[in-house]
């Protein structure tokens, strides 16, 4: 502590003050002590009144931090003052430590809620990428997935146009696959880096940062993060993106695990096409988009010929190749936006959004060529089946699923009447 006038000099000061500055400074001004500027301008603000608001002061000095406080009393008919410097570079510490410990917290506390409240796996994703932007803030960042060797960028946030154009054409592809082999657990590159990148470069980004996601060891994907502003790269800063980076990497296990989930809820365990019930669900869906827009579709439902015989004279194994190798055939000749599914048995159901009748006969027509033309190979057997099938539309045959299935149950069982191996349409009088 030190005492001064009101003028500001340091009529006295004890030894813990000689040590803080380093010497003896009674009879000087305090705003001529080296360091101690800032001190004078706090003691002008205290007499001149601000002793009303006057809390604990935070003050720097050679790398130590304390907290001032000023008191004023009476001696000799004077006003005299006293400062005293309370060192609190310990207890700062603690407190930025917890501060940083409570960050992180929020930090894991904010991605997990973002994979909670999310509806589906894309809003998962989006609202990670945003979560992440805002605690790392960093100013753009995408999100990379490894699958089977190939590089998907799933999410991105503050990411401008002409950049997306480029990362999306693979302008870093080269350089993320020449870190897919090493074992660093960040990568950072400043203003000299980014110049052997060029579209980064072009950008203006002059801080860029790629975490690497792994998960039991295995690679998953990266997290990238770009700034147009300088940033000073320190512990912080590491500790930080390494903690994002890891809770990335649980949240995506979390989502493939989900997805997976999802998919065998709906996908027929035997042949990989969807089963029944989601099949249902599509079908209603349909129907309603199809009368929302005025459009047309139509079903087709396929049944292998004889397939009783297949299990009697060859075994369940070789019917269970067969429905396989048939489900392949069904993807190879379908459009993606097709529903295909296993109705149930040896039944297979087909729902081609705005498609007519007549199209989706030829389809029909293709599929049953396809498979007569076919030697399927099952477990040592080689062997020929052939396949009926009938044909729906919407809305002219049923407009609801119910009337829907039944015109096309129909339509098949006058195929299977009319000798088997070839499609009918249902035409009304089929019933």
């Amino acid at each position: 502590m030190l005492i001064l006038d009101a003028k500001g000099t340091v009529l006295m000061h004890n030894q813990a003050f000689s040590e803080m500055i380093g010497g003896d400074c009674s009879g000087a001004n305090i705003k001529a002590v080296k360091g101690m500027l800032e001190i004078w301008d706090l003691f002008q603000w205290y007499i001149k009144g601000g002793k009303e608001e006057q809390g604990r002061n935070r003050f720097s000095f050679h790398d130590r931090y304390y907290e001032v406080t000023f008191n004023d009393f009476d001696y000799k008919d004077k006003t005299l003052y006293s400062i005293v410097f309370h060192d609190i570079s310990h207890f700062l510490s603690i407190e930025q430590e917890l501060l940083k410990r409570n960050k992180e917290l929020m930090a894991i506390n904010t991605l997990s809620s973002a994979f909670i409240i999310a509806k589906d796996m894309g809003a998962v994703l989006n609202r990670m990428m945003e979560t992440v932007m805002m605690i790392t803030d960093f100013s753009l960042g995408w999100l990379v997935i490894l699958e089977k060797e190939n590089q998907k960028i799933v999410s991105m946030k503050g990411v401008p146009e002409g950049l997306k154009r480029s990362i999306e054409d693979g302008c870093i592809a080269e350089f993320i696959d020449s870190i897919s082999n090493e074992d660093e657990p960040l990568y950072i590159f400043d203003r000299n880096d980014i110049q052997l990148i060029p579209c980064l470069k072009k950008e203006g980004i002059v801080f860029f940062g790629v975490i690497p996601l792994r998960v039991y060891d295995s690679l998953s994907g990266f997290l990238c993060l770009g700034n147009r502003i300088e940033r000073t790269f320190d512990f912080d800063i590491a500790s930080m993106m390494s903690l994002v980076g890891n809770q990335v990497s649980l949240i995506l296990e979390k989502v493939k695990l989900f997805e997976e989930t999802k998919r065998l809820s709906i996908t027929d365990a035997l042949t990989g096409l969807y089963n029944a019930r989601y099949f249902y669900q599509s079908l209603d869906k349909e129907i309603e988009r199809a009368k929302r827009y005025k459009e047309s579709f139509s079903l087709i439902i396929f049944d292998i010929d004889d397939f009783k015989e297949v299990n009697d004279n060859y075994g369940h194994q070789t019917g269970d190749e067969v429905l396989k190798e048939f489900s392949k055939i069904l993807l190879q000749l379908t459009r993606k936006t097709d529903i295909v599914a296993r109705y149930g048995g040896e039944e297979f159901v087909i729902v081609l959004p705005n498609t007519h009748k007549d199209v989706a006969y030829s389809l029909a027509e293709r599929i049953m060529k396809e498979v007569c033309e076919t030697v399927f190979r099952c477990n040592d057997n080689m062997l020929r089946i052939t396949v009926s099938g009938g044909i729906a539309g919407f809305p002219e045959d049923g407009s609801n699923s119910k009337d829907l299935l039944y015109s096309a149950d129909m339509a098949l069982y006058e195929a299977k009447k009319q000798g088997k191996k070839r499609v009918i349409q249902y035409r009304g009088d089929t019933r």
